[in-house]
């Protein structure tokens, strides 16, 4: 498939930037169109985490991305796996969560998995999943979790420059991993920074998402 048609549903702008600057350099040949509510990122900052009333809005909206004629969906915020896994068990079309292929990446080199967030809802929620596709694998893992607060609300200000620093303050701590995994698609700009500061490998998920859904529609 030489030019899919790719839609991205993301919960707020710099994901959704991410996304679109990710295919643009990885891809260029796919159409991407772009599907924002950014109400549901305010609302699952309210609520912690995911809520039941969330379910409805990500099923109208993948119904609708669908029925626009997407080749495929990749969805861009970390916070609403339940949500993203109910659409993709009643919609055919290939969809891809955030980090999914992140995560095959860094089981196929790792055990030792540094989890580096911004947004500390992530932490959990991205812990969990590679958790379980490690026990699917049958691999034994350790991880370790690290949160930058204020780097997430410098980077919403503008301040991008004070948002880099901050996670590579944090990613220079890091010694115990054999790899470290950006949980958020926000997080990608910060990839020069980090890799300035450590010798550890360092994925993010923006770019491994457009190869593996590359090497999906290309088959």
């Amino acid at each position: 498939m030489s030019h899919p048609k790719i839609t991205l549903f993301s919960v707020h702008k710099d994901a959704m930037a991410a996304a679109v600057d990710a295919f643009a350099r990885d891809w260029p040949e796919a159409q991407t169109d772009n599907l924002l509510d950014d109400g549901l990122f305010r609302w699952v900052g309210e609520t912690k985490g995911v809520v039941p009333g969330m379910y409805e809005p990500f099923e109208v909206h993948t119904r609708y991305m669908v029925e626009r004629g997407a080749d495929a969906i990749l969805f861009t915020c970390s916070a609403f796996q339940p949500c993203i896994d109910a659409v993709m068990s009643r919609h055919a079309i290939p969809m891809l969560k955030p980090n999914d292929a992140m995560i095959e990446q860094a089981l196929d080199t790792a055990s030792r998995v540094a989890v580096l967030a911004t947004v500390a809802g992530t932490i959990p929620s991205v812990s969990a999943e590679i958790e379980a596709m490690a026990r699917a694998r049958g691999q034994a893992i350790t991880l370790s979790q690290h949160y930058v607060e204020d780097a997430f609300d410098a980077m919403a200000a503008g301040d991008g420059e004070s948002h880099d620093a901050m996670v590579a303050n944090e990613a220079r701590t890091i010694t115990e991993a054999d790899v470290i995994v950006l949980a958020q698609f926000t997080l990608s700009r910060a990839v020069p920074a980090v890799s300035q500061v450590t010798d550890i490998p360092v994925l993010n998920s923006p770019g491994a998402a457009v190869a593996k859904l590359k090497g999906i529609l290309n088959d």
